[in-house]
């Protein structure tokens, strides 16, 4: 997977393919992310609606133009509405700005009690601020689904981080 996305951000001409690469693939799905974006910016498309027709159909032609050695499957349809793949830029597409703000709030809140615990010697908040700094990581790679692990891993942390700042104001 490594070496066919340096290839393909190489931008060297490849034989065309069926076979769909999870790196550039993302790229691609990135790509219709940033376009939505950039015509709905102050509160997106709605929760979800990057996975609609109606959201990403639009800049499937300047996608494909943008990435022409790209195989079909590795763009969405109708039947394959893959969404973004990125909670960040997935918060930006369906949400806008006001939704990532509001997401990325949440989780400065809780790395900041997290922190504050942490250095006030809280076990319970280094836990809370590793935990969630894993979990930022991940959602990387991760569309916002509910009800799947790594939405309980970062509400965990952030309990985790409520609770540390709750020791910490009774020592």
């Amino acid at each position: 997977d490594v070496a066919d996305f340096l290839n393909f951000a190489a931008a060297e001409k490849r034989a065309e393919t069926e076979q769909v690469e999870s790196y550039s693939q993302r790229t691609v799905l990135a790509y219709l992310g940033g376009r939505i974006f950039l015509d709905h910016p102050v509160v997106g498309v709605g929760w979800q609606g990057s996975v609609e027709p109606e959201a990403f159909e639009p800049y499937l032609d300047d996608a494909h133009r943008r990435f022409p050695d790209e195989a079909e499957l590795a763009f969405p349809s109708a039947e394959r509405p893959y969404g973004v793949q990125n909670a960040y830029l997935q918060a930006l597409a369906d949400l806008g700005a006001v939704g990532l703000a509001l997401l990325l709030g949440v989780f400065g809140a809780g790395l900041w009690l997290g922190l504050r615990a942490a250095l006030a010697g809280s076990a319970a908040g280094v836990l809370a601020l590793l935990w969630l700094l894993l979990a930022l990581g991940v959602w990387l790679a991760q569309g916002l689904v509910t009800g799947i692990p790594l939405a309980a891993l970062t509400w965990l942390g952030l309990g985790l981080a409520a609770a540390g700042a709750a020791e910490r104001r009774r020592a």
